[in-house]
């Protein structure tokens, strides 16, 4: 799934847990959740060897990608906590509802064969039949849409 959804969905869990330990777990366990859903899935690295990313073949397509999904949440989560009383909390969802895929991050860094366990766990979440653009984009659309009128209500 895009970093978009996975930041704004765990920016509307911290909209709405108080408690900081609860919003951090809850947010972590709602990447998962969402990468479970069917979803157009791996945009960026179609080209895998085993559970691992063939890093080697990221282009400039691929970073663009990456950068634009990336910017747009982070956007998005900025606009929606402006005068927020509880933007800290919002903050903490987001961040860690995008921690579990970190280790992409990790494995550019510092080759392949780095979290290789954790990797394979991450994997077992997945969504893993191969669905069309359309579809696919819809289910993290609607992700993205429900969790910002979850925060502005």
């Amino acid at each position: 799934m895009l970093t978009t959804p996975h930041l704004l969905v765990g920016a509307a869990i911290g909209s709405q847990v108080g408690n900081p330990i609860l919003v951090a777990t809850t947010a972590a366990a709602s990447h998962f959740v969402l990468d479970s859903l069917p979803h157009l899935g791996f945009i960026v690295g179609e080209r895998r060897l085993g559970a691992q990313w063939d890093f080697e073949d990221l282009d400039r397509r691929d970073l663009t990608i990456v950068a634009a999904d990336v910017l747009i949440g982070l956007g998005l989560v900025t606009l929606i906590t402006a005068g927020n009383p509880r933007a800290e909390l919002i903050w903490l969802g987001a961040f860690c509802a995008f921690l579990p895929d970190f280790h992409h991050t990790f494995q550019i860094l510092f080759g392949p064969q780095k979290l290789k366990k954790y990797t394979k766990l991450h994997l077992k979440f997945h969504y893993k039949k191969p669905m069309r653009v359309l579809p696919g984009l819809a289910t993290q659309v609607t992700a993205a849409i429900a969790a910002v009128l979850v925060v502005l209500r």
